[in-house]
């Protein structure tokens, strides 16, 4: 039986022959010991029933000593020794690597390139490659001589959203089981196991054999070809001569190659972490109508000799060539049958665009390019395309220009008709972003085009939907002929999620700029527009290196930028395009660029990123009435959950949630995304269905801690409506005035953003509280801030929102007014509503707004609705209750205070008698 010493990293609480008792650290106190250990344990768990015996180096916190580690190894007479580390640097650089010795053995390099392999694919995150170093844990003479053996660091676990991974079992699970496939694969590979093992390893149960029937002639075929395809997609070039760089990733600049060489891909030996190069060289973006170029087929040199001859020499079942059952060979490539469906639909909103006139670049001249409908009235392709009014007012569209069906099934394939052809009018809508220093975009104005249901090509923005390893398709129009599909070939390979561009293999040519690039679910994902050469030693996912690679910009970068744009400008035919822009961008939130202010003067490549990361601005908190999740939350949860990630604020505050509810949102929050939220109830001691406030927080952006009211506030909050007027009018209204006591948290922005406030989640029953009970809460709570402010003589902004018909008005909290608070409220139709107090002192200088809000009172142009946002329909497929959203833009900026109106005398008059009865 193989033996497999799997070692978790570290461990302890002091230094033992060499090795620290912990190496990296998360922001949010997660250890590097205790991950490995946990990892290891799992890839322990996951080779069980392997014919693999699993043994750990360590079971418990303790720490053994860097040779002691080997010892366990060398007398154990293992075959692989795996080492499970992570790694740390101050939160400036993301990736997976994998270490062996500089005097290992083929079979420690071998084992190396299939775990970096495996375990990179199963972070997915960026290809630091495999490394080189005279690590003593890894000595050879350490171990036995047959032993291979290998240390992995499996990301930098000091980066908040890959510490928050780790806290995720699903993630842990994944990682866990691609070591566990690598190592039984290298095992197979390398013949460590006999063949009733290998029958073993292939069926995990021995019974099956008998079972299905099977000779031990073809269960052995069987077990090499199982893991032919985990050792296939893990297998790369050797890469013991690379290079040491653990510097930040450098943004990615746009492209400035030959488009023309996109096809000419060369497999080359890599060079991990090289240098970006010199990104300057000419474009060639733009073809010829008049002219046919002929296009060499996409080869690759030598692959047989670097890559798959290793395959054939250790994996082919030897002297066989008996039929088996069908076997994904590499990766699976298959697609959902549906997926053409969809495609077949896309196709009719791409178009090929004809134009004469002064080129990008200067030049005068006939050109063409594609485009395709993101609206009814809206083409977008590039502005090397479009560069101007002037060439948009002379080109010309047809969305017909393919061969006919008819015509592809009988083998003709002469050019058809270019069918009808439409004008732009750039008069009515051009919004262009230049190629140099800009995202090279254009968006024009088109008449109507008749396309079938689901043609369009929606522009939704979704940080996370492009992802490494996922595939580029691209329909365009390549040297000017007939549409075409590029589906085969077609990796993503690079794609940072707070990145502008995304890289992919996908063949284009020019006159394919401007196309729509697809994901495998058939979304718009980003526009094409460029390729550049490969220097920095990008690789595929079988583990080549292109020459070339071809470049997309994403769509949540062009909505990004145009936000920041529009901050600028207010310009309404920018307003017209972020109308069409769906979905929320998990890393900026639902509010996107609004309020975010960055450098003047910096490529449009780098003003997404700072964008992206300009985080310590502002605060996104909203309010949600989840009475209709509370009741049966275990049907809805994976739902609301997934709004909630998607809509990316810093803080909610949930109102008619029950505590097992909210537990649960959090805990499907972090086992489907990674993101570990934190949560208090109003009521600390709220368990199980029993309906209250709750508050939800990321900690990677904002510190929370519940407060006490001053203790003689807590009596007005148990008031009823009988406790209103005197005489005839009392008990007029009956019940509490306060259906749910309010809580009191304070939210203090990471950082150094200066954004600290109070929040108080409001449940008011809005339906029939009437309006003097409405006048008597808002007394008390305007009551309470101001005993809670001249308690604590905080300087803070306060936020009182949730489910109540009207807002806070400015008359009725004249007491705090003339303590310097400002007034702001805004309330939606369908009982939500809010009031923010800004006090003097405050870093606030606009509040933006939902688009379900309408603002009621406050300073001019305090309060600013996100009236572009696509999101109504989003916001309201839950349920009747709508999220009610605010952003707390800071600034330096002072608003002018609101004209002060004299509050209800009568009822602060009644406050003050309960609370000195109170006292007595």
């Amino acid at each position: 039986m193989a033996i497999a010493i799997i070692d978790p990293g570290h461990g302890g609480t002091s230094e033992v022959g060499g090795s620290s008792p912990n190496n990296a650290k998360g922001p949010n106190g997660l250890l590097e010991k205790d991950i490995a250990l946990d990892l290891a344990r799992r890839v322990c768990s996951a080779l069980k029933g392997a014919a693999v015996d699993a043994r750990l180096t360590r079971d418990t916190d303790r720490n053994l000593g860097l040779k002691a580690r080997a010892d366990i190894t060398r007398q154990a007479g293992a075959d692989a020794f795996i080492s499970i580390h992570l790694n740390g640097y101050n939160g400036l650089a993301q990736g997976t690597e994998t270490w062996h010795h500089s005097a290992a053995s083929s079979d420690s390099k071998t084992l190396a390139t299939l775990v970096q392999a495996a375990v990179r694919k199963a972070t997915g995150l960026r290809d630091r490659g495999v490394r080189v170093n005279a690590f003593s844990v890894l000595r050879p003479d350490y171990h036995a001589a047959n032993t291979a053996a290998c240390l992995v660091e499996v990301s930098f676990m000091d980066v908040a959203l890959e510490e928050a991974r780790l806290r995720s079992n699903d993630y842990k699970d994944n990682i866990a089981a691609a070591l566990a496939g690598a190592i039984k694969g290298w095992l197979v590979a390398d013949g460590r196991m006999g063949t009733v093992e290998r029958i073993a390893v292939a069926l995990d149960e021995r019974e099956t054999v008998a079972q299905d029937g099977f000779e031990a002639s073809q269960v052995e075929a069987m077990a090499q070809d199982s893991y032919q395809a985990t050792c296939a997609e893990a297998v790369a070039p050797d890469l013991s001569q690379v290079r040491r760089r653990d510097d930040v990733v450098a943004a990615e600049p746009i492209a400035h190659d030959d488009a023309a060489r996109t096809s000419q891909r060369r497999a080359e030996r890599p060079v991990v972490e090289a240098d970006s190069g010199d990104a300057s060289l000419p474009i060639t973006f733009l073809a010829d109508p008049g002219e046919r170029k002929a296009t060499s087929a996409a080869g690759v040199e030598n692959l047989d000799g670097m890559l798959r001859g290793w395959r054939k020499e250790l994996l082919s079942p030897p002297g066989s060539d008996t039929a088996l059952p069908e076997i994904i060979i590499g990766r699976d490539e298959s697609l959902d049958a549906v997926f053409l469906a969809l495609l077949a639909r896309r196709r009719e909103a791409v178009g090929i665009i004809r134009t004469e006139g002064v080129d990008y670049n200067g030049h005068r001249g006939k050109w063409c390019g594609t485009g395709f409908l993101v609206a009814p009235n809206i083409l977008l392709t590039n502005h090397h395309v479009l560069n101007s009014p002037a060439a948009a007012q002379a080109a010309q569209v047809a969305f017909d220009y393919e061969l006919s069906a008819h015509a592809l099934a009988s083998g003709r394939k002469s050019d058809p008709a270019r069918g009808v052809s439409y004008r732009l009018r750039p008069d009515r809508l051009f919004v262009t972003s230049p190629l140099v220093g800009g995202l090279d975009f254009s968006f024009v104005w088109i008449d109507d085009v008749k396309l079938a249901d689901g043609a369009l090509i929606r522009m939704e923005r979704v940080a996370f939907a492009v992802q490494p390893n996922e595939r580029a398709f691209v329909i365009h129009h390549p040297g000017g002929r007939p549409k075409r599909v590029s589906l085969d070939d077609a990796d993503i390979i690079t794609a940072r999620p707070d990145g502008a561009v995304i890289h992919y293999t996908s063949d284009t040519e020019p006159g394919s700029s401007g196309a729509p690039v697809f994901d495998r679910c058939g979304r718009l994902i980003a526009l094409h527009h460029a390729s550049r050469q490969n220097s920095a030693g990008i690789r595929t996912f079988d583990g080549l290196m292109p020459h070339y690679v071809n470049e997309g910009i994403k769509v949540a970068a062009i909505a990004l930028e145009l936000e920041a744009r529009q901050a600028r400008e207010a310009n309404a035919m920018i307003d017209m395009v972020l109308g069409e822009v769906y979905g929320s961008d998990t890393l900026t939130g639902f509010f996107g660029a609004a309020g975010r202010q960055i450098k003047a003067g910096r490529p449009a490549a780098e003003r997404v990123i700072e964008l992206y990361n300009a985080t310590s601005q502002d605060i996104d908190l909203g309010f949600w009435n989840l009475g209709w999740f509370a009741d049966r939350y275990d049907e809805k949860v994976d739902e609301v959950a997934t709004m909630v990630v998607d809509l990316g604020l810093d803080v909610w505050a949930l109102t008619e949630s029950s505590p097992a509810a909210t537990a649960a949102l959090a805990e499907t929050i972090e086992r489907k995304f990674g993101l570990q939220l934190q949560y208090l109830h109003a009521e600390p001691n709220a368990t199980g269905a029993a309906r209250s406030a709750a508050v939800l927080w990321n900690p990677a952006t904002v510190d929370a801690e519940r407060l006490r009211w001053p203790d003689q506030i807590d009596a007005l909050f148990d008031l009823t409506g009988d406790d209103i007027g005197t005489g005839a009018r009392r008990g007029v209204h009956p019940g509490k005035i306060f259906g749910r006591h309010p809580a009191l948290f304070r939210f203090l922005g990471h950082n150094g953003g200066g954004i600290d406030f109070n929040l108080v989640p409001l449940h008011l029953d809005a339906a029939g509280i009437g309006g003097n009970r409405r006048r008597m809460a808002t007394q008390i709570l305007a009551r309470a801030i101001d005993e809670t402010i001249q308690r604590d003589g905080a300087e803070r902004d306060w936020v009182l929102g949730g489910a109540f018909d009207a807002a806070l008005s400015s008359g009725e909290i004249e007491a705090l007014i003339k303590a310097g608070l400002t007034p702001l409220s805004a309330q939606d139709e369908a009982g939500g509503a809010l009031s923010y107090l800004k006090h003097p002192g405050s870093h606030i200088e606009h509040v933006f707004l939902s688009p379900n809000m309408s603002r009621l009172h406050g300073p001019s142009g305090f309060f600013v609705l996100a009236k572009e946002k696509s999101q109504v329909d989003y916001l309201t497929r839950f349920s009747d209750h709508r999220p009610v959203m605010l952003r707390l833009s800071a600034r330096s900026a002072k608003a002018a205070p609101e004209q002060r109106v004299a509050p209800d005398r009568a009822l602060a008059e009644m406050i003050d008698e309960i609370l000195a009865r109170a006292e007595r």
